[in-house]
């Protein structure tokens, strides 16, 4: 019964753990989705333990238990085999709200439960009566059961760490499943003899082959896809430029065309750099969010010849890196990368510099919490040269968003100078500029070639803003960015529908 009670603490976790990739690229992976997949596996193991209770309490025993077993091995591959084709069914919803956190979390909680809430209550089933069956060898009942709950604990622990760490990187997320769907159903089949044994076998074979189909509707235009620890990564090719997306793709991530260029997206906004402060041989850069390097090769992209850049990107996600280095050419930037996390690179770092940008992420949509407080715009400031300057982009439908307002005062507590420049078209981009002086727009819209038309005209509508101690600010201990960034799609869905 040890190895039961293992076998089973191990797979109910590998499900919460993997079923968050499985759902990633319909749903994302936000905190939204995150609550109702975890209420989806409490509310199942509450059941579950229920029923296990009352089929214990009728002594179904080992033939019981193996039932179960096979069954929600069974299961738990059938759902990652259907999984694709009801979250792609709900699609329609998603485009009608604009990915809203009301979607995605009552999206997310519908598959959730229809795929993985019987499996779930099936595994946990098993546990009372793995107890009772282990009672049946002898021993009290208060030392067989904390027995049980430290193995089943330590089987969770493994069942969390492997697939995050080795499984899931390695072999994929639908084998993962596999891999710990097969191991519990061999734990069930032990417990029947002959032919039983053979009959299970035979129905469950098919069912292992299917879940590893891919059933999803595919997309002529995916070249690739690479799942990481943080994200399911996707590269798409398009009338002569290639795309990345991050899990849903809601988001464009990078833009890139062989023979260069501008992109006609915000990252050409960034060529506009070298001619907002005094000219000088040298500037060195500090990117934090490198993707595939769309924003620094626009930021190159007008650099005079007679200048240099001095170029650290900072990406958090290696295989975003291993992506950006065979399909984006992000070697031909002249740029040192470093994995790492931006924070704590940034506070490690001794090094001065005269642009820091931050264009990150997490999940595409949400500019991670601890980039956008006070503390971290103080200690980017303290990494500035003194005529440098801070360059941020933020998500936002217009001026009056709380998010915008919110990050503009968090920079401008640290900054005395802080400008917005909303990028024009459809878009809801914004850049921030900060720095101790004036970023010289007037002297980058006479840089610009005509090209470059309609950047040279977004900068008239550039706009200063001073720090308001009694408005929002975000700090280390209060950054509600989920929120307020879903609350603008809820807003922005509401008005289409």
């Amino acid at each position: 019964m040890p190895v039961c009670a293992f076998i089973v603490g191990a797979a109910v976790m590998a499900v919460e753990i993997t079923a968050s990739r499985l759902l990633a690229p319909y749903f994302g992976t936000s905190i939204f989705v995150w609550t109702s997949l975890i209420v989806t596996v409490l509310l199942a193991m509450s059941l579950g333990y229920w029923l296990g209770g009352l089929v214990a309490e009728k002594n179904g025993g080992k033939r019981a238990l193996g039932i179960l077993l096979c069954s929600s091995a069974a299961v738990m591959l059938v759902g990652t085999f259907s999984l694709g084709l009801f979250a792609h069914s709900l699609s329609w919803l998603v485009n009608k709200w604009s990915v809203a956190s009301a979607t995605l979390f009552f999206g997310s909680l519908l598959s959730s439960f229809v795929v993985f809430a019987l499996p779930v209550m099936l595994a946990a089933a098993a546990s009372p009566i793995i107890i009772k069956e282990w009672l049946r060898d002898g021993g009290d009942s208060g030392r067989v059961s904390a027995r049980y709950l430290v193995v089943s604990t330590f089987g969770s622990v493994v069942g969390t760490i492997a697939p995050t760490l080795l499984l899931v990187p390695t072999i994929g997320t639908k084998r993962t499943v596999a891999l710990f769907a097969v191991a519990m159903f061999l734990m069930g089949l032990s417990m029947f003899a002959g032919k039983k044994r053979g009959l299970f076998v035979v129905l469950f074979l098919p069912t292992l082959g299917l879940s590893l189909l891919d059933v999803r509707p595919a997309s002529p235009d995916i070249l690739a896809q690479k799942e990481s620890p943080y994200q399911l990564i996707s590269v798409a090719e398009r009338e002569g430029e290639r795309l990345l997306y991050f899990n849903e793709g809601t988001g464009v991530q990078t833009i890139y065309r062989p023979g260069g260029g501008r992109t006609d997206f915000y990252f050409d906004y960034f060529s506009i750099l070298p001619f907002i402060k005094p000219r000088q041989r040298e500037q060195k850069v500090l990117m934090l969010g490198v993707a595939g390097g769309s924003l620094i090769r626009s930021y190159q992209e007008l650099l005079p010849a007679d200048e240099h850049a001095d170029i650290t990107g900072v990406e958090i996600d290696p295989a975003v890196i291993e992506v950006g280095r065979e399909y984006f050419d992000l070697d031909d930037l002249r740029m040192k990368i470093v994995n790492a996390d931006a924070r704590v690179f940034i506070s490690a770092t001794p090094e001065k510099y005269d642009f820091i940008i931050i264009d990150a992420y997490s999940n595409q949509l949400y500019i991670p919490p601890h980039l956008i407080t006070k503390e971290f715009f103080a200690l980017a400031k303290s990494k500035l040269n003194p005529d440098g300057f801070l360059v941020m982009n933020v998500n936002a439908p217009d001026e009056e968003s709380r998010l915008l307002k919110a990050t503009v005062n968090s920079v401008a507590s640290s900054f005395p100078e802080v400008y917005v420049l909303p990028v024009a078209g459809d878009t809801w981009n914004h850049l921030i500029f900060a720095g101790d002086q004036a970023p010289d727009f007037r002297s980058a819209e006479a840089a610009l070639p005509p090209s470059y038309g309609d950047v040279s005209l977004a900068l008239k509508d550039a706009y200063r803003s001073q720090y308001d101690p009694k408005a929002e600010v975000f700090t280390d201990d209060l950054a509600p960015v989920e929120m307020l960034t879903d609350s603008m799609f809820i807003a922005q869905g509401l008005k289409r529908w």
